[in-house]
């Protein structure tokens, strides 16, 4: 596995990024998953997935989901290291560990969640 930076995040993210999308890395805990480590990527209109290799050096596969299809979406959000945020669409479960704090990423995570929390997540 490699060291996962911000510029690292940026430079797998690039081609499927879209203007006013903010990024962070996860880990994919669902059954479902291509694999366990992902990229995601979100704005006020959509969340696409980038599931990584093994290492973290390539993307395998890239998933795109509207956020208006998310639905039973919980965001657990406590004082460990981690949240933990899951959802379905189209009847496909996702659920994705997101530490916090990564110091290779600066607040990079911690600016996902604060949007996830403020503009997503439904109660």
């Amino acid at each position: 596995m490699l060291l996962i930076t911000r510029k690292l995040i940026n430079r797998l993210s690039e081609p499927y990024k879209e203007a006013d999308m903010l990024a962070c890395y996860v880990t994919s805990q669902a059954i479902s998953s291509t694999t366990s480590r992902a990229i995601l990527l979100i704005n006020l209109d959509v969340l696409k997935i980038l599931f990584l290799n093994l290492f973290s050096s390539k993307v395998v596969q890239m998933v795109r989901i509207p956020l208006s299809d998310l639905e039973q979406q919980r965001l657990k959000s406590g004082v460990s290291l981690a949240s933990i945020w899951s959802f379905q669409s189209h009847g496909i479960h996702y659920r994705f560990s997101i530490i916090k704090k990564m110091l290779t990423l600066g607040s990079m995570q911690a600016e996902f969640l604060e949007f996830v929390e403020e503009h997503v997540v439904r109660a």
